[in-house]
């Protein structure tokens, strides 16, 4: 830029005044030049940063925008993812429970752990129509004699140890299925013994009663099986004989007419109480007179059972069971079948309810009545 500055005025003349420009300093135009360029490059400088500055805020606005998942509604979708799952996938997630001891004596015996282990199997086959309930079941349990194939008697004598590890794996634990919701439960109800190699389980007839429920009998491996059919029964003496579809254990032998005074042993699940053994002896050998009337007394844990027109016979032991011990089998001392538990009975005084028992009597059915209802009758050993 350029400065003027005027000449000093000359005397007044005719001529006309020129007016003369002196240009500025080299030194100085660089100055202007340089604050001018140096104006310009802040100009920009600031405008890049204001871009960079609303670029930057705008992806935040948005993500203010969209709400991030909480931990509350992260757990409703999940909710709801499962709930439209189906149940059998559900079931397929469960983890399996373990698979229990092996029975053999010496390992302990975790009750609540085996109903555990057997409810996913039971429910599966209830699911897939595989188990009958406990009404077609009893409408079967006609009294009719049993066709099966006897196991030859024992005649090598066992110690007691010995005795519960073999006999064990022939005795059964009669399961009820009891439905909450859209599941079964495992509800131990009785004892059964196989009596033949092809499944063949005897039992007591009260063990059978009318109900929506489905039965299974369960193996000492923990394996449970739906029971396929009844193949007969004997009402009066509270016998019956119902079938699983297996050949994987072994029939019991049955052995007639044990004396009053012998050893006993038996093996049955008063109370859920799985494989318990109880040891005695034979107290006494009677005939029951017909039964006029229902037989179930306050006293009387047995089922209540039709009236029985004809005498019965029994024997009486001192060796303990329970509810739940119906259908065990008691053995002799070789390892045979003298009996089937089947009812308790306590002796009291008076008729006051809080009367102390003096006591107990347990009453079986003989093996020779087990014999005499099978078809064709084995010979006396």
């Amino acid at each position: 830029m350029l400065d003027w500055i005027p000449f000093p005025q000359r005397p007044h003349s005719l001529e006309p005044q020129v007016i003369r420009f002196r240009p500025l300093g080299i030194r100085n135009v660089l100055s202007l030049l340089a604050l001018f360029l140096f104006s310009i490059v802040i100009s920009k400088l600031t405008e890049a940063q204001e871009n960079q500055s609303s670029k930057a805020t705008r992806p935040q606005a948005q993500e203010q925008k969209k709400p991030e998942p909480s931990d509350t509604n992260l757990g409703e979708r999940q909710e709801d993812a499962s709930d439209t799952e189906p149940a059998h996938e559900k079931e397929k997630r469960k983890p399996v429970p373990p698979k229990p001891a092996p029975l053999n004596g010496i390992n302990s015996i975790f009750d609540s752990q085996i109903m555990l282990y057997a409810e996913p199997p039971m429910n599966k086959m209830i699911k897939a129509g595989q188990a009958l309930t406990c009404t077609e079941l009893e409408a079967q349990a006609t009294d009719k004699k049993c066709n099966i194939t006897l196991a030859k008697p024992n005649k090598k004598q066992r110690t007691k140890p010995v005795l519960y590890r073999e006999a064990s794996k022939s005795v059964v634990a009669i399961l009820i299925s009891r439905e909450h919701l859209d599941h079964w439960h495992i509800v131990p109800a009785a004892t059964g013994f196989f009596i033949s190699d092809d499944g063949i389980i005897a039992t007591n007839r009260h063990v059978f009663n009318k109900s929506d429920e489905y039965m299974f009998a369960m193996t000492s491996d923990y394996v449970v099986h739906p029971i396929q059919e009844v193949l007969g029964a004997n009402t009066a003496n509270d016998l019956a004989f119902c079938r699983i579809d297996s050949s994987d254990y072994q029939g019991l032998p049955l052995r007639r007419n044990i004396p009053v005074g012998s050893d006993i042993s038996l093996i049955s699940h008063p109370s859920g109480r799985f494989y318990t053994y109880s040891h005695g002896v034979v107290t006494r050998r009677y005939v029951r007179p017909p039964q006029r009337g229902p037989s179930k007394t306050e006293e009387n844990n047995g089922d209540q059972r039709a009236p029985v027109k004809m005498p019965t016979r029994w024997i009486t032991l001192s060796a303990e069971f329970g509810k739940g011990s119906s259908g065990g089998p008691v053995f002799d001392q070789l390892g045979n079948v003298v009996g089937m538990a089947t009812s308790t009975n306590s002796l009291r005084v008076g008729k006051k309810p809080d009367t102390v028992s003096q006591m107990v009597f347990r009453d079986c059915v003989p093996a020779g009545v087990l014999l005499e209802s099978l078809n064709p009758g084995p010979p006396t050993p």
